[in-house]
């Protein structure tokens, strides 16, 4: 009996194991990047929201010769903010208007911000100058991560 020989052709269990570890691979690289994104687009939104309530605050000082007492957690008597005001930052916490009848300065403060500190950071380099201590929005001595509108 003459044994015949076929070609065989396809892939063997070794080599299907080692193409599924390099795409398991490649897919936590790429999950955790995306994430990374995600939470740097957060933040930039929240940016953004801040400019907006900036400007909106601005021209109610303009408009009224001085900024609006503090309110806490509530919008500013007179002022109409945004939706967002009253939702979870991305970094934790509400937004809170901090007046300059209680406060040397008037700011819109994150009240109860959860994220790491790291986070924080993170998002002062964005809207200012990556320092807690120093600039438009900073740590407060009484636990409030700020953003100082004047002092």
């Amino acid at each position: 009996m003459k044994t015949q020989i076929r070609n065989q052709s396809g892939f063997t269990l070794l080599e299907l194991m080692i193409v599924v570890a390099i795409i398991g691979v490649l897919a936590s690289i790429g999950v955790s990047s995306y994430q990374d994104y995600l939470k740097r687009a957060r933040m930039s939104e929240l940016a953004q929201q801040f400019g907006q309530m900036k400007t909106i605050l601005t021209l109610y000082a303009q408009e009224a010769g001085r900024y609006p007492d503090d309110t806490h957690i509530i919008p500013p008597s007179g002022v109409t903010m945004p939706g967002y005001w009253s939702k979870t930052t991305v970094l934790g916490g509400n937004f809170n208007w901090e007046g300059p009848d209680r406060y040397a300065y008037a700011g819109i403060a994150i009240l109860g911000a959860t994220a790491p500190e790291r986070e924080i950071i993170q998002f002062d380099r964005i809207i200012d100058d990556g320092d807690l201590s120093t600039g438009k929005f900073r740590l407060e001595s009484n636990g409030r991560h700020v953003f100082i509108l004047d002092e």
